[in-house]
């Protein structure tokens, strides 16, 4: 299964590492310091709109226009779907 996070962009399920919200995630000392490293490794262009999540997987770092509350609503109910 797969998470869409915008921009015609999905993402599978199972390489997925976190879901963070960027308005609040710079708080922390380290969570900032992971960003920054984040940052400089991104791929994925989120195209037009204020950046609000950034999806961590396995194999790349991708910034959403989707705010993190969202996209884990999303996860949730398709993760309760059965197969």
């Amino acid at each position: 299964m797969y998470l869409h996070i915008g921009n015609d962009m999905v993402v599978p399920y199972r390489e997925i590492i976190a879901i963070l919200d960027l308005e609040t995630a710079g708080r922390s000392a380290a969570t900032r310091e992971f960003l920054e490293l984040l940052n400089s490794k991104a791929r994925k262009d989120p195209g037009a709109g204020e950046i609000k999540s950034c999806i961590v997987t396995e194999k790349e770092i991708y910034y959403s226009t989707i705010s993190s509350g969202t996209l884990m609503k999303r996860a949730n109910m398709a993760l309760a779907m059965p197969d």
